[in-house]
Formats: structure tokens, sequence, C-alpha cells
């Protein structure tokens, strides 16, 4: 790589910069707008009204109504609100529920939660693209099915689950459908009036918006359990005092991401597909992980034979490349398993996740750098080592 003080954040699905619009809407918000919103005076109003701005601008950005729209602190306790709020609400109904393997974490640790208090959970498969099973989740509905959650798009991979389908297979027994939607969110059109969905997750921190803020929708009519009781903040829904700055810039992030949203995502693809083909073209053995084209178009997730992908990854930090593997050696990928990928295969691999800064010439750099470290690292290994021996 050439001489250069730039950082590459390659580490999009984690966090983003905040964009400068963004930072612009909030500003007001750190002084002159300063009150609970639920206060019932002056500048309890102004603060209000900052926030209904906010909550109209989210709605738009998913075709939801206002009212739909529930602030939390992001995309792990929307989750759990909505596997918990609606399973608990709805139990006299049934006590089933269907996921896939593949979720984000904090889905799946909802599921094993419900699992102790007697609900029974199903979880179902994917293929070895990443793409969850619509036939096994038909084969896993039951009479007493209350509720089914499933990705619109892998964090991991980038895969996009077939959602309009699932959704629409879902309703038609009347189970309720949540969607995580949190990788999806500016890469590619969401409609929950299109597409027939109970409850979705999005946040703010992958889509150049402030951290810890992010939002449930939860359609009108649905019965959910409230996530917190004790005062009347989030139409009673949840407790505690709203974060007005984070909302703020939450509002004008989903605004400015969901406005020309095929044009945005298209300029980070062909950045993306540009690195993916460059290191393909100068490394050997490299491997794209996911569906090939079903995907988000900032996620590439590759791996690379016989390199460890946390010595690859501190050696790229201290090239100023960001990266975080998503495994360690003592717990291989969930996901990458499930995709049939062997745990060496997920040792050897790294999710890369581009931001909006990051243009060819980062590319051009990254790659020179990549080849060198790559030779290294694959001459080191010690299953490298035992495969020549083999041979």
């Amino acid at each position: 790589m050439e001489n250069t003080n730039k950082i590459i954040f390659l580490d999009g699905t984690m966090a983003t910069y905040v964009n400068r619009e963004v930072m612009q809407e909030m500003m007001p918000t750190f002084n002159s707008v300063f009150a609970n919103p639920v206060s019932n005076h002056a500048f309890g109003r102004i603060a209000n009204q900052y926030v209904d701005i906010a909550r109209k601008r989210v709605a738009k950005g998913i075709n939801a109504e206002s009212n739909e729209i529930y602030f939390t602190s992001g995309n792990v306790e929307s989750n759990y609100w909505a596997i918990l709020g609606l399973a608990r609400a709805n139990k006299d109904k049934g006590n089933h529920i269907i996921t896939s393997k593949i979720e984000d974490k904090s889905i799946l640790l909802a599921c094993k939660q419900l699992e102790k208090e007697g609900f029974k959970v199903s979880y179902v498969g994917c293929d070895d693209n990443g793409i969850v099973s619509l036939s096994q989740i038909m084969g896993a509905m039951r009479h007493d099915t209350i509720l089914v959650s499933v990705q619109v798009a892998n964090g991991e991979v980038g895969t996009i689950q077939n959602l309009n389908a699932i959704a629409r297979t879902v309703k038609e027994k009347n189970i309720l459908f949540h969607c995580d939607a949190t990788f999806a969110l500016g890469q590619m059109p969401l409609d929950v009036k299109a597409i027939p969905i109970d409850a979705m997750t999005i946040s703010s921190d992958v889509i150049y918006g402030p951290k810890g803020v992010g939002a449930l929708f939860v359609k009108e009519g649905t019965n959910i359990e409230n996530f917190m009781a004790g005062d009347n903040s989030e139409n009673g829904k949840r407790a505690g005092n709203v974060n007005v700055p984070a909302i703020v810039g939450f509002g004008k992030a989903v605004e400015l991401a969901t406005t020309d949203v095929f044009q945005n995502s298209h300029k980070l693809k062909i950045v993306r597909d540009y690195f993916v083909r460059s290191l393909m073209e100068n490394i050997e053995n490299v491997t794209l992980n996911g569906s090939q084209h079903q995907r988000v178009s900032n996620i590439a997730n590759l791996t690379f034979d016989c390199v460890d992908n946390e010595a690859l990854a501190v050696m790229l930090d201290l090239h100023n490349v960001c990266v975080t593997p998503v495994d360690t050696r003592f717990e291989p990928s969930y996901v990458l398993k499930e995709m049939r990928k062997t745990p060496e295969q997920s040792h050897s691999s790294l999710r890369f996740a581009f931001v909006k800064n990051i243009n060819k010439v980062d590319v051009d750099n990254m790659v020179e750098t990549f080849v060198v470290l790559i030779k290294k690292l694959r001459e080191l290994s010690p299953l490298r080592k035992s495969t020549k021996e083999n041979k």
C-alpha cells in the first residue's frame, strides 16, 4: 500500500461514520432543544416536534404510519422486544415460534429465553448461499405457531432472503411475521405495506446515523407486550427519557438512506465488486461466500485458503485497514457453518463491509497490501505446510 495516513474502514456492518447533514440536523438538540419531549410546557413541546418529524421520516422510509414507529436503543433491543413482546402477548393463541439458524444473535438469544419460559422454537436452515429455506419454514408450521422471524439480509455474508414469498406464506396461515431489516435499510427498498409485515427492526448505526438508536415498526393493531413499563414515553410502550439528539439524527439518516436507494447502493456495489474482482485476479484460492447476486451491495465475505483471519485482521490494522473477524479460533461462524463451510474455511474468512468514502484508488492500494500479507501468512500457515507434505 502506498504511504498514506488514510485509514480505510471496511467494518461498515458494525458502525458507519455520521453523515454531515445528519450532524447538522442534530446540533440544535444538544443545547437549544434540550427538554424532555413528554414535558407539557413550551420547551417540551418544541422537543416533541423534533421527535415527531424524525418519527415521520423513519415511517416514510419504510412506508409505515408514524404511530407504528417506536424508537429504541438499536437493533438488539428492537429484536429482543419484537421476539419476546410478540410471543408473550399472543401466547393464548399458541406457544410455537419459527426462526432461522442464521439470524442475528439477538434473535437467537431471545428465542432461547422463550424456550426457558416454555415456548417451543423451530430453527430452520439455509442453503450453501445463505438463503433460508421456505420449504423448511412451511414444514415447521403447526397449529400453535404464533410467530415467524426471518432477517431481510444477513449481516455476515450479505445474502438477501426471499422476503416477499416468506411473508406471504406466513400470513396465509394467519401467523405474525417479524423481520430484522438492519442490514437492508438503505441497501434496498423496504415497504411494510407492499409486503405483509407485522414488525420490523431497523437501526441507525449502519446508515451513517448516530449510534445507540433504532426503531421497531409494529403494525397498528398488532398485540405486543410493552418493552418497559413506567411512563408514557413511546406511547407508553417503552419507559425512559427519550434520546432526542439521536432520534433526530436517525430520522435524517433514514431520509437520506432511502432517497435514491438504488443509486446509492449501486455506487457501493461498483467499488465492492471491483475489490472482490481485484483480489481474485491477484491472489489464488479466494472464494466469495454467500449468494453471488442476491445480496446487499456493501458486503463481501471472502475465504482466503490457508490464512488465519485473526492474523490477517491484525496485520491489516497495522496497514490502516480496519476489519473485524466474525468468528474466533474457539467459535467458528455459525452462519458459515450453516452454509456448510468447514471450521478451517470459517477461520480463513473475513467480512468486508464498505462505506461510502472508499474509492477505487483505496482498493488498488489495499490489494497491493493483501497480496504481500497473504503470501506471508500462507508461508507461515501450518495447514499449508501439512498440505504440501501430503502431496
